[in-house]
């Protein structure tokens, strides 16, 4: 899975590596290019969903993925977008909520997929013109 969700960013499929030692489990994930901070970020998106959809298909409690907007945070606006595409894709196939906080101007409209609408996906919009569009109805 972690290696067909980093190809669907960046054309070229990662590597999950799992190594046992005298101290225990050692997790390691590889894409090429791994040395750029917003590949890093991009690893842990990969992994995160992959762990999710793995728990998902395997029937285990886990049915929500949130991601603040700091992991998309400098990346690409295309690998935004694919990024985004798939996680809608992957949490309608495995029935789970994928939560993604981003500012308006963090949404890659012009790089998603002909088809593809986000609007639809998009459950709340927070302002700061005015105490209603504040998440608990106030400002401080």
């Amino acid at each position: 899975m972690f290696s067909e969700f980093s190809e669907a960013l960046y054309k070229a499929p990662g590597r999950l590596v799992i190594d046992i030692d005298d101290t225990g489990y050692k997790f390691d994930v590889e894409i090429a290019g791994s040395p750029s901070e917003c590949i890093s970020k991009m690893k842990i998106f990969c992994y995160d969903l992959m762990l999710i959809s793995f728990a998902r298909q395997h029937g285990l409690g886990i049915d929500i993925l949130i991601h603040d907007s700091t992991i998309f945070d400098g990346v690409d606006p295309r690998q935004r977008a694919h990024a985004l595409e798939l996680a809608a894709a992957m949490a309608e196939k495995y029935s789970f909520q994928y939560i993604c906080t981003l500012n308006t101007d963090m949404v890659p409209v012009g790089d998603f997929s002909s088809g593809f609408d986000y609007q639809p996906l998009v459950r709340l919009r927070l302002t700061d013109t005015d105490p209603n569009g504040s998440l608990l109805g106030f400002r401080y």
